[in-house]
């Protein structure tokens, strides 16, 4: 692969959509509506139709059946801070700023929202805000329960009890509510209260669940059986590499939420409670879904469902998500828009929560600015051929105590990832090991690829971070 075309891969061209053509006419009589879903960690593998033999989530298996599945989408970053500004700014964390917890996006880095806003949309937020300032500073025209709090502890209340703020970002207060109904009762009240009605709109909820402490209320708690349910194929006491067991990974906040070493009684205990709180998320985006069904929005609106990033809960031995395998950066994306003839109920083409920005752009006829990275999904949608991604890169960078640099890169068959703070190197064939258990990192068959490899790494980290 010589420079130019490896560039081309990292998508580092100008994207620009003009859309006087083409989808544009879409929107002519009656301009498109967008509702955007966030999960927070949710596995890749975990809803119904994605394969998962226990989950119950018959919402998300319509959002499937009636759209399409990229079942091999991307954060660049695995963890909330800066897969959250992808998704609002269309560009990884290396170019808008944020690679981090409470790292700022670039001022320069213009939000999707604001493009909507000035388009004369009614923009509308409700739940999860985990960057620098709020919504209502970064194009959001409304919004009602503002999830401004961390995650509490079990025994605090955690998800239900959320903190919760104004649209404006004042008067900060708990709500003795489960975060998942508190948020789908504002995204059902401003479908139903919406005026103008004729006004478009994009609104984007973002959940809380099914991020820890894992406590999903009522049935929920008691839905799936701990004897039912199955370890991970890759399940570990221990993950293996150094700095997770000899260094700091251990004592992160989130690795805390399961026994360690880890066994098999406690991975099934978290596993239980986690598949319950996805199956009541499940259960409330069905109430928007039925809300948009009893408006007649459904057929105008485009759905989008995706998670921030995947998580673990004991696969690899790691409870959360702080990790570059699939696990970790692999999540659930789902589209449904009744207005464009899908081509099939499945896409496997590599694609990134940076697609998200240019895929509701274009449905809505908005031109995006040519800072975008990411690149819009309505192609794939449809049926056309001409994705030329071949490489998904990602990121892992603390900058705190427990200081580890992690770096991978992806093609649609191998993977490797390279760990800077201990100096291991990992090399997986997801074709034939899809749960990355044989390291072939090393092995002298598979050197030349492994340097392959490593070269495009280093490069793709000399033009986007600048090292």
């Amino acid at each position: 692969m010589d420079r130019r075309q490896f560039i081309k891969n990292l998508g580092l061209g100008a994207v620009t959509l003009s859309l006087t053509n083409g989808l544009s006419c879409i929107g002519k009589e009656k301009p498109v509506n967008v509702v955007l879903i966030v999960a927070d960690d949710q596995a890749y593998t975990d809803f119904g139709l994605a394969g998962h033999p226990l989950l119950k989530t018959p919402n998300l298996d319509r959002l499937t059946t009636e759209g399409v599945h990229f079942t091999h989408a991307f954060s660049p970053n695995p963890i909330c801070t800066p897969s959250r500004a992808a998704i609002l700014t269309g560009q990884g964390c290396w170019t808008n700023g944020c690679y981090f917890f409470g790292k700022p996006i670039k001022k320069s880095s213009v939000q999707f929202a604001t493009l909507f806003r000035e388009a004369g949309y009614e923009t509308f937020y409700t739940g999860k805000w985990h960057n620098d300032r709020r919504p209502s500073k970064c194009g959001f025209t409304s919004g009602e329960n503002i999830f401004v709090g961390g995650m509490n502890s079990i025994e605090k209340g955690g998800q239900a009890k959320p903190w919760v703020s104004d649209f404006g970002g004042g008067n900060k207060r708990q709500v003795d509510r489960f975060s998942t109904s508190l948020f789908t009762d504002s995204a059902v009240r401003f479908l139903n209260n919406r005026e103008p009605d004729d006004k478009p709109f994009l609104m984007y909820v973002s959940f809380t669940t099914p991020h820890d402490p894992w406590m999903p209320p009522g049935e929920y708690a008691h839905m799936y059986p701990e004897e039912k349910i199955d370890l991970p194929k890759n399940f570990m006491p221990r993950p293996p590499f150094r700095w997770y067991t000899d260094w700091h990974g251990k004592n992160l906040r989130d690795e805390k939420q399961m026994p360690y070493p880890r066994t098999a009684g406690g991975v099934r205990d978290v596993r239980r409670r986690y598949f319950g709180t996805i199956t009541h998320m499940d259960r409330e985006i069905g109430r928007i879904l039925t809300a948009l069904d009893n408006k007649n929005l459904t057929e105008n609106t485009l759905v989008i469902f995706i998670a921030d990033h995947g998580i673990c809960v004991g696969a690899h031995g790691i409870s959360g998500k702080q990790t570059l395998y699939e696990e970790g950066i692999r999540l659930p994306m789902i589209l449904r828009f009744p207005k464009l003839k899908k081509d099939q109920q499945k896409n496997s083409r590599l694609v990134s929560l940076i697609d998200i920005y240019p895929t509701i752009c274009e449905a809505a006829g908005i031109t995006v600015p040519d800072t975008i990275e990411g690149k819009s999904l309505l192609g794939l949608y449809r049926g056309e051929k001409n994705w030329d991604r071949e490489r998904i890169f990602t990121t892992f960078d603390s900058p705190t105590k427990h200081r580890w640099v992690i770096r991978s890169v992806r093609t649609k068959k191998y993977k490797f990832i390279r760990h800077y703070t201990t100096d291991e190197e990992e090399l997986y064939d997801l074709e034939n090991d899809p749960y990355e258990l044989l390291n072939l990192a090393g092995q002298k068959e598979y050197a030349a690829l492994q340097k392959q490899l490593a070269g495009e790494l280093a490069e793709w980290r000399k033009i986007k971070e600048k090292i």
